[in-house]
């Protein structure tokens, strides 16, 4: 929060600063055109509604003045599933169900996907 009140010394004056987090719910995992399931976001969604209650304070401070706001799929791209669990393993947040990871291990098209939402909020400071 005391990064997002400090922007303005950080940006020159009529500058921009780009707001850029991804929403974290509705994340498909895939193996090539093929759904397996979703990953368990609640956890995630918690930091998601945190980070997003501090831009509405500063907003609400005039400190930021929201430009335009726009969303887009990210996809993260593995060559096959154990390089994609490896990379789930490692998660804080967000958490791989058992029967996704079931799915994804007997997978055998390619390339395996994780899709999140991503939003990009520009501000004027």
């Amino acid at each position: 929060m005391n990064v997002l009140r400090n922007v303005q010394r950080s940006v020159a004056r009529d500058g921009r600063a780009l707001d850029i987090h991804p929403l974290g719910t509705d994340m498909a995992v895939r193996a090539g055109p093929r759904g397996l399931g979703f990953i368990d976001t609640r956890k995630f969604a918690e930091v998601v509604t945190a980070m997003n209650d501090g831009v509405a304070e500063v907003q609400y401070e005039g400190l930021l003045r929201e430009l335009q706001s726009t969303r887009r799929h990210v996809v993260e791209r593995f060559d096959d599933p154990a390089e994609a669990i490896e990379e789930a393993d490692g998660w804080e947040n967000l958490r791989l169900p058992a029967a996704v990871r079931r799915r994804l291990v007997e997978a055998e098209e390619r390339p395996i996907e994780f899709v999140d939402t991503v939003r990009y909020r520009l501000f004027a400071v």
